[in-house]
């Protein structure tokens, strides 16, 4: 954070850098970008290692201090075209909120590590499409606006650019900024040599500007429009390369207007070419709007999106530091004899296990020193989290109401999560009946309409019974339903004299037409073993008519497969009145009732450990699980929040635990045995 940066020598700045030796330049030895090597007149004078023997030699100049000054402009230019950082601290001056003293634009470490991920893209030829969820105050905003700047100034002509935060005063304080850099801004590295700068209205607007000289000559062709969420109706959009929109999470619905339609406006004017520029900043607001929905879209590996995303957390920040109260051998001694206490420690107004978990997501002591003090200052957690998050789930306040303790899923997560050993689908030689379950198979990459599995663990050759089970959650076939989740528990673990706990060892997710689900979900439990199939029954019993899962199909799933698959789940056997014969009722129930029986029981596999679950989705859905206002359990509000993990592991675990007999070695198999399966052409 400290060390390893300087924009001027180039040290510790983005892209492939060479060694550049020019004894007369005011940087002696700095590392360039490898691309200003390209320029002939720069790798002449780093042949001739002087300024001096290039002008006399290469320009055949008399050897004058105007001719040196010029030589050293050219030089300076020829790098800021390929280096943003060199050109911020050399040419852009900006106040600073710590001591309002204006001075030289140099990064502090968040900025460089955004500037590192535009870069890259930049240079891979891509183009610039980044959503930055922030803690507050270390210069986001000024950094994307003087990126922009920068691409205007160095890289091309007629870059237009729009400016928009969520008020008027926020775009006004942005253009205040583009100001102060133009009053600080060499006018020579613009082609104005001994002038000064200045944005002059552009056709008499006042929300579009040029850069020109202060008696009004143009010296750039790029037009910047300035405007705020509230006025967006006044900015030109016309033929934009660039846009960079601040505060996103507080711009808010209204009647004629809606983020998404003013996102899709701006970013529709940007071509999709190198060096165009869309960023989207804010700090976060709630995991029930727009900017929490792209974010999110961006951070999963299996949605499709041009945007990448970056976190900063508080504990990247400079200023969020304080010098130990104590040694750092005492603040360490207190961190770890607190790091299990669910109480707040003397004089603290978060658990001892809360600022163990800070240092463990890598927050030095002095951060976690700085942000004890400052709670204390909040009333609820909540507020202190927006403003300074130590990840991006705690960015985005909810309700408060969180089911699942926090600390415990972080606990799990760090011990459990890993990759899949196999990612791909389930798949057979038939759609449907016999010869779908029992040709089952795994082709890696065979990923259909979005249907993926993930494999921890594959079956082996342990011969062992009732130690499989398969819980299925139902959702819809279309795109934005509820997904389908069927979850393999490896449940040797629980075995008498095993003292293991129950595992997650294959997880199914994604959409499909319900008569088919039945044979995939039939075909994944007969691939781990003939494992006993639990399908959730609220679909019919509670929830019927619901658009996220498109109305009752249990019983159209138990239809196709129960005369093919025995190992099916029975919650109880009722005898007709009429015919005096028993009727099996197949699937768990979810009501309001068992649904906290399950989430009680799911809670308590989770605060003590009890099972192992590798998914990393899994853990996601956890924490963003609530209780509702109106009393109901479920995923916070947001189109693209999901509880089908949960809801499908939870029934999973709650079956192994209660309703299912304990896996036992396998014995001989007895003709009676033998009847109840099936026979073996059969399976």
């Amino acid at each position: 954070m400290f060390s390893a940066f300087d924009p001027y020598s180039g040290k510790g700045c983005p892209g492939e850098r060479e060694l550049v030796k020019i004894a007369d330049f005011p940087i002696p030895k700095q590392l360039m970008p490898k691309k200003c090597l390209q320029n002939r007149e720069l790798r002449k004078i780093i042949r001739r290692k002087s300024i001096k023997a290039y002008i006399e030699y290469d320009l055949g100049w008399e050897y004058t201090e105007e001719h040196v000054q010029d030589v050293i402009c050219m030089i300076s230019i020829i790098r800021a075209e390929e280096d943003p950082a060199f050109a911020f601290a050399s040419f852009y001056s900006i106040t600073f909120k710590e001591d309002s003293v204006v001075r030289p634009f140099v990064l502090n470490y968040p900025q460089r590590i955004v500037l590192q991920i535009m870069e890259d893209m930049r240079a891979a030829g891509e183009p610039i499409r980044l959503i930055i969820l922030k803690a507050r105050q270390w210069g986001g905003s000024t950094l994307v606006q003087l990126y922009i700047k920068w691409m205007q100034d160095f890289r091309h002509q007629g870059w237009n650019a729009a400016i928009m935060a969520h008020q008027s005063d926020a775009s006004k304080r942005i253009k205040a900024m583009y100001n102060l850099a133009l009053k600080n801004q060499p006018g020579w590295t613009l082609g104005a040599k001994g002038k000064r700068l200045k944005a002059s209205p552009f056709e008499g607007s006042k929300n579009d500007f040029k850069v020109t000289t202060q008696g009004g000559d143009e010296v750039r062709s790029s037009v910047t429009s300035v405007a705020s969420y509230e006025n967006y109706d006044s900015m030109r959009s016309a033929d934009l390369k660039a846009a960079h929109l601040s505060e996103v999470a507080y711009w808010k619905k209204t009647e004629g207007k809606e983020p998404e339609g003013v996102l899709s406006s701006i970013n529709g004017t940007v071509p999709s070419a190198p060096d165009t520029v869309v960023v989207m900043e804010s700090s976060g607001r709630s995991t029930a709007d727009f900017f929490h929905d792209m974010y999110q879209e961006a951070k999963d590996p299996n949605m499709p999106s041009a945007w990448r995303h970056v976190f900063i957390a508080f504990f990247q920040i400079e200023n969020d530091r304080r010098q130990l109260d104590e040694s750092p051998e005492h603040f360490a001694k207190w961190l770890l004899d607190n790091k299990d206490n669910s109480q707040c420690p003397e004089g603290w107004r978060e658990p001892g296990r809360f600022f163990w978990q800070l240092w463990l997501k890598g927050a030095p002591f002095e951060a976690i020193n700085w942000y004890r003090h400052e709670r204390n200052q909040y009333r609820t957690h909540s507020y202190l989290a927006t403003e300074a998050p130590s990840d991006d789930v705690e960015a985005f306040r909810a309700s408060g109401n969180l089911i699942f303790d926090k600390y415990a899923v972080d606990a799990l997560r760090l011990r459990c999560q890993r990759e899949p050993v196999f990612v791909g689908n389930i798949v057979s030689d038939a759609d449907k009946g016999m010869t779908a379950i029992n040709t089952a198979r795994l082709v890696e990459g065979s990923i259909d309409d979005g249907q993926i599995l993930r494999v921890w663990q594959l079956p082996d050759c342990l011969k062992v019974d009732n130690r499989y089970a398969v819980s299925v959650d139902i959702g819809g076939r279309g795109r934005k339903s509820d997904y389908t989740v069927m979850t393999v528990i490896d449940r040797l673990g629980m075995m008498a004299g095993m003292g293991g706990k129950p595992k997650v060892v294959a997880r199914w997710r994604g959409h499909i037409r319900h008569d088919l689900l039945a044979w995939k979900a039939a075909a994944l439990a007969h691939f781990y073993g003939d494992a006993e199939l639990v399908i959730e029954s609220n679909t019919a019993d509670t929830e019927k008519g619901k658009a996220d899962t498109e109305g009752d199909h249990f019983g159209t799933i138990i239809d196709e497969i129960a005369g093919y698959y025995p190992h099916l789940y029975i919650r109880e056997a009722r005898v007709d009145k009429v015919t005096q014969k028993v009727q099996n009722v197949y699937g768990f129930q979810t009501n309001t009732l068992t649904k906290q029986y399950l989430i009680d029981n799911y809670s308590a596999y989770i605060d003590d450990q009890l099972y192992d679950e590798p998914d990393k989705q899994c853990f996601d859905e956890l924490l963003i699980y609530e209780r509702h206002e109106d009393g109901t359990i479920g995923n916070v509000d947001g189109p693209n929040n999901h509880d089908d993990i949960v809801m499908s592991t939870g029934i999973g675990l709650y079956v192994s635990q209660y309703k299912l007999p304990l896996p036992t070695w396998s014995v001989a198999i007895t003709a009676q045995h033998t009847q109840h399966i099936g026979t073996e052409a059969d399976l």
